[in-house]
């Protein structure tokens, strides 16, 4: 069922489920520096229902659908992964989308990280605006 005013859907009840197939995840996010929070062990903590997090792509390089190749450039490349997402090696991709979450599931944009985002086709600094 879409709701006014959401721009996705990720069903928290069915998070763990979805990740085996779906590898999107929503991670906490400092709300000062935007950097992804940590626990004590090194790894990201998941947001929950009514949380601002940031949706991340979980790569996995033995997947076609989930893998990396990166950028051209790759300084370019590594200002957009993190590692040790939820286990010693493992990266995913950023995708600077700050979002909240409500207890359905459903996804609402808030902000991005950056200082420019995409508007049709043509890249925008947020400055312009």
């Amino acid at each position: 069922m879409q709701v006014p005013g959401a721009c996705g859907f990720l069903p928290y009840y069915l998070s763990k489920l979805l990740r085996l197939f779906y590898p999107i995840l929503f991670v906490k996010v400092d709300p000062d520096t935007t950097e992804v929070v940590r626990d004590k062990n090194g790894f990201c903590v998941m947001a929950g229902p009514g949380e601002t997090g940031m949706l991340i792509g979980e790569i996995r390089q033995n997947s076609q659908t989930t893998h990396f190749l990166g950028y051209a450039s790759v300084k370019e490349s590594t200002k957009k992964l993190i590692k040790n997402v939820r286990r010693e090696g493992d990266f995913a991709f950023v995708s600077g989308d700050l979002m909240e979450m409500d207890w359905d599931g459903n996804l609402y944009f808030k902000d991005r990280t950056g200082d420019t985002f995409r508007w049709k086709g043509e890249n925008v600094s947020t400055t312009e605006i």
